[in-house]
């Protein structure tokens, strides 16, 4: 499911403003990727977590920016005010499953949203999570400046 452009357009606003970023940047950062077809850069706001010093980024496999990071992995994320270069790897299926796992743990409205089953431990269902992947992308980016932010 897309979001409606006004929405991206106001994520994109406030985490580009100082005290909003504080807030909605926890979770959520920007990613620049180049069109495949425009070669224009292209900026969408997501979820994020990081694991093993890489950011772990999802999004249904209907959206065009994990696409155009295939074509170009150079991507740019805005994260908690600081834009870094980066490298995507784009994971599916039994791959992409650890990573999932603990984008789910890390944010269960990502769960929610996916329909996945989280326990009073923390643990999402991972059958639940693997069927989500059959139509779910990560995308796992290493960063280039990897000095902590």
């Amino acid at each position: 499911m897309t979001p409606p452009r006004w929405l991206n357009g106001l994520m994109s606003t406030m985490l580009r403003t100082p005290l909003l970023q504080r807030i909605v940047g926890r979770s959520t950062a920007l990613i620049t990727v180049t069109g495949r077809k425009s070669g224009r850069a292209i900026t969408t706001p997501v979820s994020y977590t990081r694991v093993d010093g890489s950011i772990v980024l999802t999004c249904h496999e209907s959206r065009q920016w994990w696409r155009n990071a295939q074509a170009d992995p150079r991507v740019r994320l805005r994260l908690a005010g600081r834009e870094s270069p980066g490298r995507a790897t784009i994971l599916r299926g039994r791959e992409a499953l650890p990573y999932f796992l603990a984008m789910l743990e890390d944010q269960r409205v990502v769960a929610k949203a996916h329909g996945v089953d989280v326990d009073d431990a923390g643990q999402p269902d991972p059958q639940q999570a693997a069927a989500v992947l059959t139509t779910t992308v990560v995308v796992l980016v290493t960063l280039d400046d990897t000095s902590p932010s």
